[in-house]
């Protein structure tokens, strides 16, 4: 786990490096713009900073135990997230595409703030988070030397994760008494950003694939219901229990980006 986090932390120094790198580069040198350089498909591997909020609210008229739960489950984290998209030259300026993103998952546990005397934990996962964009850009053209041949770009797409929730009362002696949800949610993704041609190689061919781009994006999914009891909890109420689980995310994405050139195997040479 020390490794793990340590290696976060390097990559993201990383990636702060070769942003102050590339900005004092990009203010001694301008540079012509080659709209070919934005073209064709990339992959990208980053940090992002996930906010989540998540309403698990029991359906269960009945006070079960104490498991009858209503609130949020907030979760603040940073991590690893990739990409792969393609992006297609439109008209003057204007660029067209399609990315795919892939988030790490958020795992939150904690007591419940119930009405009655015993207390319970609800644990939530939030799995496989994916989200599907349309990428509208422009690349400026601009005098100003650092924002000069960089993209700005809106998204709009379609998201889904898999919750997964467990209530149980720990140290209590009810070990029968859990519930339990699991459901897959579809929802949407909306988000800006910018994206700046990385100047800091001497391989003119990584200059013009490779660019680094900070973005904000926020998901909002379905509400589910859906749930289980063991046989004991099952027995006293006479129907499992079951959980409304409404998931949101908020997304602050740093990321290195690689752009397959004319010369490599990228999606456009792959359809010719």
């Amino acid at each position: 786990m020390k490794l793990i986090k340590q290696s976060k932390l390097l990559t993201f120094q990383v990636i702060v490096s070769l942003i102050t790198l590339n900005t004092q580069i990009s203010f001694a040198q301008n540079k012509k713009i080659n709209l070919k350089n934005w073209e064709g498909s990339y992959v990208g591997i980053g940090i992002a900073n996930s906010s989540s909020e998540t309403e698990v609210r029991s359906t269960t008229a009945y006070d079960h135990f104490g498991l009858k739960f209503s609130g949020n489950k907030s979760k603040e984290q940073n991590e690893i997230t990739y990409k792969i998209g393609y992006l297609e030259n439109l008209d003057s300026n204007l660029f067209f595409g399609l990315e795919l993103n892939k988030y790490a998952d958020i795992k939150r546990e904690s007591n419940n703030n119930n009405p009655g005397d015993a207390t319970d934990t609800t644990r939530l996962h939030l799995e496989d988070i994916l989200s599907l964009e349309l990428k509208l850009g422009a690349i400026l053209d601009v005098e100003n030397e650092f924002l000069n041949n960089s993209m700005i770009y809106g998204k709009l797409g379609a998201a889904t994760l898999r919750s997964a929730t467990k209530s149980y009362e720990p140290n209590k002696g009810y070990d029968s008494h859990i519930g339990s949800s699991k459901a897959r949610h579809y929802g949407s993704v909306i988000g800006l950003g910018i994206e700046k041609k990385l100047s800091i190689f001497d391989d003119p061919l990584i200059n013009k694939n490779t660019s680094i781009s900070l973005e904000y994006n926020m998901m909002s999914f379905n509400k589910k219901t859906a749930g289980a009891d063991s046989p004991g909890s099952i027995a006293v109420t006479g129907a499992p229990e079951s959980y409304i689980v409404n998931p949101k995310m908020n997304n602050l994405m740093l990321t290195v980006n690689y752009r397959f050139s004319e010369n490599s195997l990228g999606l456009k040479n792959l359809i010719k």
